[in-house]
C-alpha cells in the first residue's frame, strides 16, 4: 500500500512539473514575412516553415524570424505598379 501512494504522489507531481513547463512557454510571434509579396512559404509537419524571400529576383533561404524589414510589401493591397509592357496605346493617326 504505501508503494501505491508513493506512485501516485510521484505521478501528480511529475504532471504538475509537467503543467508549469508548458504553461510558461509563450507563443512566438509570426514573423513578418508570412505577409510579405516577396515571400515563399513552405509550411511542413509539427508547424515547421521554409521561408525565401525573392526580393530583387534572387530567391533566397531565410534563417531568422524577421520582425522588421525595409522591403516589405503586404499581400493585403493591390499591386500598385503596371502589370505587363505597354501603360498605354497611343491612337493611330
Amino acid at each position: 500500500m504505501p508503494t501505491f501512494i508513493f506512485a501516485l504522489l510521484f505521478t501528480l507531481v511529475v504532471e504538475a512539473v509537467r503543467t508549469v513547463r508548458c504553461n510558461r512557454r509563450k507563443a512566438m510571434p509570426e514573423p513578418l514575412c508570412t505577409s510579405c509579396v516577396y515571400a515563399h512559404m513552405q509550411y511542413g509537419t509539427h508547424a515547421r516553415r521554409a521561408i525565401s524571400c525573392a526580393y530583387g529576383g534572387v530567391v533566397q533561404p531565410v534563417k531568422l524570424d524577421v520582425l522588421y524589414c525595409t522591403n516589405y510589401q503586404t499581400r493585403c493591397q493591390p499591386a500598385s505598379r503596371a502589370i505587363g509592357f505597354v501603360h498605354q496605346i497611343a491612337p493611330a493617326e
